[in-house]
């Protein structure tokens, strides 16, 4: 046998045998058995990547009783992002945004074309201190196709506005978060922007359906075409509560199991940031599908999304520098079958392992919420573990404690549950 031959022959027993390991260890790895060495990341991370959409400026909504319900729900719910506009001579709005920075909550502002230059975001920009935190490109420019000239318009605008923001020593800092869209193909008919952004932009949005659907990986494949290898901001996501009458409403149960998972769906694919559309439903209109996709209620009381979200964020708030994250050596038994899951980690050691069933919760042609039977699974720990409590964020932050933090048995819902693990001291 030739030298030749004899690298093929070689190639092809590796070949052989890989794939018979493969398929070996894919049958260990059944939804009955799934045992894994995985890398956490930072709780904190998580935590940064919630954000929410708001209105300031339309004060002849529920977003005008700004220190009555605006102001301390944002606080109360400790988001540290909000997304709104660059709107001109609003001296009181400014006020606004800046007393937010003061409370640890920034923003991101959309520039829009016809709406404000490059320029005079700029000049705005100057006015907001420190309360800025990122400049966004124009909002569903294409919505239409009804504008003539669209991409070159909106090409010109963003090369101007990277100009503008990048050439000035004092605001060079600012990121600047590419257009967002909505036509499929408008992705691919814009061309290239990496050369003008530091952030690409997205709005998947996908009601009613669950937020763990396959649309999420398609949107992503194709809001990044034009910004390449840029991380991606989804500057728009959610769902609405509005009645059976309105266009494709969620009812409250569902909207507070969808919400929680699409801010965990996203950040597992990399998501950078995801700010939920919106923060308070603007009018008590419940035909309007716009004036319901609030987390709060028109009058300013929680939806449940509010409770569970305020819940999940107070629980894995770690705020401070970097750190070297550990692994996990688990298995999961049992019943596995569409159980998703997020591990965290914060810097005094502690893991979250965060657990749901990605399935649908609601049926759109009922508008009824479907009852979907929990499944029996164990954590099986295969590294010391010195404590393990159980949360229920969608009631309460309490810890339901677990005698066992070997084998950990556990029931998955349709909706995040939270296992914490304590490491031993010292270790």
């Amino acid at each position: 046998m030739n030298l030749l031959r004899w690298r093929r022959y070689t190639n092809l027993v590796l070949l052989v045998f890989s794939t018979v390991l493969i398929i070996s260890c894919t049958a260990l790895l059944t939804p009955s058995a799934q045992k894994q060495v995985e890398q956490a990341r930072s709780a904190d991370a998580f935590v940064d990547s919630i954000g929410v959409n708001v209105h300031l400026t339309y004060t002849d909504t529920a977003y005008g009783k700004y220190k009555s319900i605006i102001r301390p729900r944002l606080q109360e719910l400790g988001i540290r992002h909000i997304r709104d506009g660059f709107v001109r001579k609003k001296p009181k709005y400014y006020q606004k945004l800046q007393d937010l920075a003061d409370i640890g909550i920034y923003s991101t502002l959309i520039a829009g074309i016809g709406w404000v230059t490059p320029q005079q975001a700029v000049e705005i920009a100057y006015q907001l201190n420190n309360s800025l935190e990122a400049v966004e490109g124009p909002n569903e420019y294409d919505v239409g196709k009804k504008r003539q000239q669209w991409v070159q318009k909106l090409r010109k605008y963003m090369e101007q506005l990277h100009h503008e923001v990048k050439s000035d020593r004092q605001l060079d800092r600012l990121p600047i978060v590419g257009p967002s869209f909505v036509d499929r193909d408008a992705s691919t008919a814009i061309g290239k922007l990496t050369q003008w952004v530091d952030y690409g932009n997205m709005h998947p949005y996908n009601y009613p359906h669950k937020p763990g659907d396959n649309n999420i990986d398609k949107e992503i494949s194709n809001r990044s075409r034009p910004f390449d290898d840029r991380p991606l901001i989804a500057t728009e996501a959610g769902y609405h509560t509005g009645s059976v009458n309105s266009d494709r409403p969620l009812t409250e149960t569902a909207h507070s199991k969808y919400l929680p998972r699409l801010f965990l769906e996203y950040f597992n694919r990399g998501v950078l940031r995801t700010f939920a559309y919106e923060f308070i439903d603007q009018r008590t209109k419940p035909k309007n599908r716009e004036a319901n996709f609030g987390i709060l209620r028109n009058d300013g009381s929680p939806k449940p999304a509010f409770i569970t979200l305020k819940n999940l964020i107070a629980l894995l708030n770690d705020p401070g520098e970097s750190f070297p994250l550990k692994s996990l050596e688990y298995t999961l038994a049992g019943d596995t079958t569409n159980i998703h899951h997020t591990l965290l980690q914060k810097r005094d050691g502690r893991f979250y392992l965060i657990l749901w069933q990605e399935v649908t919760s609601f049926n759109p042609q009922k508008h009824s919420d479907r009852t979907v039977p929990e499944q029996s699974i164990t954590v099986n720990m295969n590294m010391p573990v010195n404590q393990a409590n159980l949360y229920q964020v969608s009631e309460s932050i309490d810890p339901i404690k677990q005698t066992n933090p070997k084998n950990i048995k556990l029931n998955i819902p349709d909706y995040p549950v939270v296992l914490e693990l304590l490491p031993p001291i010292n270790s």
